[in-house]
């Protein structure tokens, strides 16, 4: 979770010229909660940290002390370490595809529970880089090359570096209109500035993650751009207590190329 997004405003009545100024109270703190499980040797992390106030820019706040425990549906289970403050990790347990994974958390006389269930892998084929027009120029981006698995119910995510750094686009699809077919999406932003130049280094990390991860992201999404809502909200959670954060279970692929 990058951000909680708290609306406040400030009417000005034009007619009678005037201004309705409203107190702006700050949001109890809500803890925030990132887990990962993939399908790479580990160790997995789980993050807890706790939202800022509205005046505050974010910083990450680690909550220490919780009791984190991650077990599958094949019985095994593990007691994460802490190793900063708000930073938990694993050190045996093993990521597999289609098994089911369990986080469970007790921290500050609260307890948060989420589950995901890790996709079967569709492989990454290739990655390659096409021109295309974006908004009003004409740019590079990088295309993942996949081919969805027929019958609906697959989701993807994306991380891109370039020249190793992380694009801070979301990429995410699912296959509600592309079931079965060859990818053709571009991971490029809504920006005409937003290309890849010659020698820069591209790499893509793709993810095959569960519904609810999916509806996390795409919710994510639609709330820092504000779309759909005159009111951005919270994303959607997976993770069920009332913390904000997502845990996902998923298949990662790594493929890079440089820009000719």
């Amino acid at each position: 979770m990058k951000r909680t997004t708290i609306i406040a405003g400030i009417f000005l009545l034009t007619s009678c010229q005037k201004v309705i100024d409203l107190k702006l109270n700050n949001a109890p703190k809500q803890y925030v909660i990132e887990g990962n499980v993939t399908d790479v040797p580990g160790p997995y992390t789980v993050t807890i940290s706790q939202t800022s106030a509205f005046n505050v820019s974010y910083t990450f706040q680690g909550v220490g002390g919780a009791a984190v425990t991650i077990k599958d549906d094949a019985g095994n289970s593990e007691l994460l370490k802490e190793v900063g403050t708000g930073v938990y990790q694993t050190s045996g347990l093993a990521g597999v595809e289609g098994r089911t994974y369990e986080l469970h958390i007790d921290v500050g006389g609260k307890t948060f529970t989420s589950t995901s269930t890790m996709p079967h892998r569709v492989n990454f084929d290739s990655l390659y880089v096409r021109e295309l027009v974006n908004i009003s120029k004409t740019v590079k981006a990088a295309v993942p090359v996949f081919t969805d698995p027929k019958g609906q119910g697959n989701s993807y995510r994306f991380n891109q570096y370039i020249n190793g750094r992380l694009d801070k686009g979301l990429y995410y699809q699912n296959d509600d209109f592309t079931d079965g077919l060859t990818n053709s999406f571009a991971l490029l932003q809504p920006d005409p500035d937003s290309t890849l130049h010659v020698g820069d280094k591209v790499e893509v990390d793709m993810q095959c993650i569960d519904k609810p991860v999916y509806k996390y992201w795409f919710s994510l999404d639609q709330s820092s751009n504000g779309n759909g809502s005159a009111i951005p909200s919270n994303p959607v959670t997976n993770i069920q207590g009332g913390a904000l954060g997502y845990f996902s279970a998923h298949t990662t692929q790594r493929r890079s190329l440089v820009v000719k």
